[in-house]
């Protein structure tokens, strides 16, 4: 039981962090994608 639940805790860690990083590089690409906007339409001006 101990080392199961050692598993369950370890898994569910590793789940948040990888979410965590999903979220990041999500608004990393957006922030990313605001500014070539903002700077490809301030090159056609």
């Amino acid at each position: 039981m101990n080392r199961a639940l050692a598993v369950v805790i370890g898994m569910s860690i590793a789940y948040v962090a990888s979410l965590l990083g999903m979220i990041f590089a999500y608004i990393y690409y957006k922030k990313n994608k605001a500014n070539a906007e903002i700077k490809r339409g301030s090159e056609t001006k």
